[in-house]
């Protein structure tokens, strides 16, 4: 056989192999939904997943809930780098948005970015999404873009808003402190601020990875009087002691690129404002400080310290967000995926999901973390959000 031809038959070969994968993929790409045997009744009599079954294509249906990966991002890994690399080849603006300082009652700033911009929507009583980004993330993260654009957009036409905390997304820090996963009090006093300026407009509340960990430990703490008409989960960790052990786990990926990243943009974050951090009463070891290898190191030295916990582990056992979720008395809803890296399956609470009647767990096979790209400009999660959220605002109470 001459050389032409073997490469000709090596080349059909691979086809067949990438063929036989992706239809593999296909077949495995169903949106699995995990529930109580009886959920919820919201406000107007309608159950909970009767409705999601109704109102949600890409949650419920089996030609119509699904996720398949885009052929040119297969793996996790791909799927989970391929917004951050593509930020760093040039941050995208897909959105306009105003920003709004408020200052929290001990002298924090928090940064509310609307979207469509305040002048632009007058004062009504349309439903408010509030997006809350994940770790040292803000408004400008492709994925929060993304959805922002989604929801603003016929035919939902809601008004938007990103809460970014204390230092992040351009946001000023004000007094000694920084944020964390569970500083539920800020969170809290945005949505207060945000119901006082519209006090007739329901609110669904939104977060990403560890966003997701302080939207739903809020949820969960407010109980029967949440101010949210609901709220969605999306790569939630849920265990932060579990999602920091699976990245401490030796492997290329880990050293070489998710605790790298992870941990860049919270020094950057630190270093930014390490002087007026410095001028509190709390003394950091800035020697161990230029040291740190790792998230868990940067929570031992700063945020515990800061926040005033024994140490990274009473930190993450106090605000981990799985222990509030028996607790949540609104329509839940959580996207996870199979393969995340980050946020590994094994650390879902799978029996709360089954004994809370509020909550809704869809599970897919593939996704990564905050990846979910079917394609290269757009993430499938923003439509189960968008359709959720239309379902919830529909047959919330007025």
């Amino acid at each position: 056989m001459s050389p032409n031809s073997l490469i000709a038959a090596a080349g059909v070969a691979a086809a067949g192999v990438l063929a036989v994968l992706r239809k593999r993929t296909i077949e495995d790409s169903e949106v699995r939904l995990l529930h109580a045997p009886q959920t919820a009744m919201l406000a107007d009599g309608a159950e909970l997943l009767s409705v999601i079954d109704a109102e949600c294509p890409s949650l419920a249906g089996s030609a119509t809930a699904r996720f398949v990966p885009s052929m040119a991002l297969p793996s996790a890994d791909l799927q989970t780098c391929f917004s951050a690399v593509r930020e760093r080849f040039g941050r995208l603006a897909l959105v306009e948005y105003e920003r709004e300082l408020i200052t929290t009652k001990d002298g924090g700033t928090i940064g509310l970015d609307w979207s469509p911009p305040l002048a632009q929507m007058p004062a009504d009583e349309r439903p408010i999404v509030l997006l809350s980004p994940g770790l040292s993330g803000g408004s400008q993260e492709t994925y929060v873009q993304t959805t922002v654009k989604r929801l603003t957009s016929e035919p939902y036409n809601f008004r938007t808003v990103v809460v970014n905390f204390r230092g992040c997304a351009g946001v000023k820090v004000t007094t000694p402190v920084l944020y964390n996963g569970g500083l539920t009090s800020d969170y809290g006093y945005a949505v207060d601020h945000i119901r006082g300026r519209y006090p007739s407009s329901k609110l669904v509340g939104i977060g990403y990875s560890l966003g997701a960990n302080l939207v739903t430990k809020y949820v969960g703490e407010q109980g029967e009087g949440c101010p949210l008409s609901a709220a969605i989960s999306v790569c939630n960790p849920y265990d932060l002691a579990a999602s920091s052990d699976a990245l401490e786990v030796p492997t290329f990926r880990n050293r070489r690129i998710y605790t790298p990243a992870m941990l860049l943009g919270l020094m950057k974050l630190y270093r930014r404002h390490h002087k007026i951090i410095e001028t509190g009463p709390v003394e950091l070891d800035v020697e161990a400080i230029s040291k740190i290898k790792s998230i868990r190191q940067f929570d031992n030295l700063i945020t515990a310290k800061l926040f005033g916990y024994q140490d990274g582990t009473d930190y993450y056992r106090k605000n981990s967000c799985a222990q509030f979720m028996p607790a949540i008395r609104v329509p839940f809803l959580a996207i996870s995926a199979m393969d995340d890296p980050v946020c590994p399956e094994s650390i879902i609470p799978r029996e709360v999901f089954r004994t809370n009647p509020h909550l809704i767990l869809a599970l897919t096979k593939y996704g990564g973390h905050l990846g979910y790209h079917e394609d290269l400009s757009s993430s499938w999660f923003e439509r189960p959000i968008a359709e959720f959220c239309a379902a919830v605002f529909g047959h919330a109470s007025a």
